[in-house]
Parts: structure tokens; sequence; C-alpha cells
């Protein structure tokens, strides 16, 4: 329910009428991404983890994910990041390898998001580079820009774009009943 009234509230923030959002058709691509029939130039991405939402809004296609920090598994590392992903946790210092850990997973769904191709396929092809700045499917070979947020305390954000330049510096935080 946060995720459709987030969805409803930047969509109004955008300089959309109620009337508009009150006619709204959501379709999904054949790989499940979601859009607005109607305004194909209000691109969004929703994502939820623990206690929050969060949605990317662009005129451009884009990917957004948020996740919990917990504790993380050296297991799911080697299963789903790409050798030299997981070469780079397993050489970061102690107190550092679940906040890496937790950027190149956003990063991964983020891409998968923007992608529409989701993680279902797999994610070890999708390769973080050093900086954080871009991702590239290798087996694709195709690159997309990434932005890393971790201002939200024990949650990592990332939103994906195929282009740079388009992501906000800081992370617009809306209390819920700023949404109704």
């Amino acid at each position: 329910m946060g995720a459709g009234l987030l969805l409803r509230y930047s969509f109004l923030k955008e300089g959309y009428a109620i009337e508009q959002w009150e006619n709204i058709i959501i379709q999904r691509s054949t790989s499940g991404k979601p859009s607005l029939v109607q305004y194909p130039e209000f691109c969004y991405s929703l994502s939820h983890s623990g206690d929050w939402v969060i949605c990317g809004v662009h005129s451009k296609e884009l990917g957004a994910d948020i996740q919990e920090m917990r504790s993380w598994k050296e297991n799911v590392a080697k299963r789903f990041f790409a050798q030299e992903e997981y070469e780079r946790l397993q050489g970061a210092q102690e107190e550092e390898k679940q906040n890496m850990f937790y950027k190149l997973w956003t990063a991964k769904e983020s891409y998968g998001k923007l992608t529409g191709d989701g993680i279902g396929k797999g994610i070890s092809q999708y390769l973080v580079e050093d900086d954080f700045e871009t991702i590239t499917d290798t087996e694709k070979r195709i690159t997309a820009m990434i932005k890393i947020y971790d201002t939200i305390p024990e949650y990592m954000v990332c939103v994906c774009a195929k282009e740079g330049n388009v992501f906000p510096k800081k992370i617009e935080v809306v209390d819920l009943e700023a949404m109704k």
C-alpha cells in the first residue's frame, strides 16, 4: 500500500492532476516491468525493504532498489556476484564488508529493474565497477550508470539509469501523512 501511495504522490508532484491519476492504467512488459500506459514519459521504479519504500521517477527508464542492511552471507555473495566482485569483497576490511555487499547487491537489483530482467535470470553477469558509478551486463555488453545512497541509517539505496546526470544529490524523504 505504501508503494502505491508513494507512486501516486510522485505522479502528482510531477505536475499531473488527480483526475489523470484516477484513470491510470498500469501495464507490465513481457519481463514484468510496470509502466503507465497513458504516460510513457513518466518512468518509475518502486522498491521496499523493512520499514521503507522508495520510488525513483524520471522521464527516462530507471531502476531503484532499497535494502535493509542485515547480516550478509558469504555464500550469497559467492553465488550471485561476479568473481571479481567477490574477490573485492573478500579483500575489504572486515568493518567495510557489509556496506560493500549491500552496495553491490542494490546496484545489481536496480540494474535488473532498469532492464526489466530482474534478478531471476541471474545477476552474476552484472559487474559493478570499482568506483560504484557504473554497472555492466557482461553478456549483453551494456553499461549503465548507478548512484548509491547510504543516507538512511541501516539501509542502502541504489538508482540505475542508462544515462548519467539524472540522479538527485540526495533522497527526498516523504512522511506517510504527506502522501494522503
